[in-house]
């Protein structure tokens, strides 16, 4: 249903929440690290069944509107932020501006097909930080971001230039679990920050549910929250996926998932349907194709006058 709202224009995010080994990336990729394979068809994550409705949906349209699609991954770990698809020595940083919230430098591929996009998402799992812990014995040790940004106009010529460009954003993120501390020093400090973002998370959605308008909302208190904050601030629609261990021996952390998930709940949002008049990435490329277009009917035109000429 999220994939229909987002062809509206109106931005969703997806994220899994849970204790370290409950399944978290198993449910939004499907995809086993042990033998470095994906899932079948048959039990596809939240991540490749989204990409596949994202494209059904644009064979599918009868509407004759023109698209443009772009993805990036990026993870957050240790509270820095890797490009999973870029070159490992660029510096990114969370900025604001008119354009919204967004990580700079940031690499984004265009693509074209539900195979180039799972590629780069197999490339992007590759390049994700993930070790053995005492819960798992392949953890993720960092939160993902997989962003999916959907440009698309009107074929109308009249359309073209008065209703400008629809634009709007896919979040599908992993989050890395929450843990007790480890035996081992570096999976302790990977596990401090991860949890110190979790309950910055927390923090973030229990101000947000607050009776209190007043409070300060602490977006900045973690790259993870601050990357969330035009979703969490209502301008988008948002999926909380919770899971839980079923073990005994997990039953605090799964009863703190699942009041956190009672909390989300709560989460009120209002996202507006953004438009582009210009400089958008797909007018860009529509004028790009114009351009080439015009230079390839000069070259054919004077290769004409040319023959004619000898004739």
């Amino acid at each position: 249903m999220f994939i229909n709202r987002v062809f509206r224009a109106l931005s969703s995010t997806v994220f899994a929440y849970g204790q370290t080994a409950s399944g978290k990336t198993y449910t939004m990729v499907s995809y086993e690290r042990k033998c470095s394979q994906y899932s079948t068809d048959k039990e596809p994550g939240v991540i490749p069944r989204a990409v596949n409705e994202v494209f059904s949906y644009i064979e599918e349209d009868t509407n004759g509107r023109e698209y443009l699609l772009r993805v990036s991954y990026m993870e957050i770990y240790n509270e820095k932020i890797k490009d999973l698809l870029g070159a490992g020595n660029t510096t990114h940083e969370i900025v604001e501006d008119k354009k919204g919230v967004y990580v700079r430098n940031l690499k984004e591929i265009k693509v074209k097909s539900y195979k180039e996009v799972m590629s780069l998402i197999k490339e992007g799992e590759s390049n994700r930080h993930i070790s053995a812990t005492d819960y798992n014995d392949q953890s993720s040790r960092s939160h993902t971001v997989f962003q999916i940004v959907i440009e698309s106009r009107s074929s109308d010529n009249y359309l073209k230039t008065t209703k400008g460009v629809r634009i709007s954003q896919l979040n599908l993120i992993d989050l890395a679990g929450s843990e007790k501390v480890a035996t081992h020093s570096e999976r302790r400090k990977e596990g401090g920050y991860i949890n110190k973002s979790l309950l910055t998370l927390g923090n973030v959605i229990s101000k947000l549910t607050s009776s209190d308008p007043t409070s300060h909302i602490p977006f900045r208190n973690s790259k993870l929250t601050r990357i969330l904050q035009p979703a969490l601030s209502g301008n988008a629609r948002i999926c909380v996926i919770c899971t839980i261990n079923p073990t005994f021996t997990s039953k605090d952390e799964s009863l703190n998932t699942l009041r956190f998930a009672q909390r989300a709940k709560l989460i009120k949002t209002s996202p507006k349907l953004t438009r582009i008049l210009d400089n958008s990435e797909l007018q860009k490329c529509l004028i790009k194709i114009a351009e080439l277009q015009t230079k390839m009917q000069e070259k054919t035109d004077i290769e004409e006058l040319t023959w004619f000429d000898i004739d």
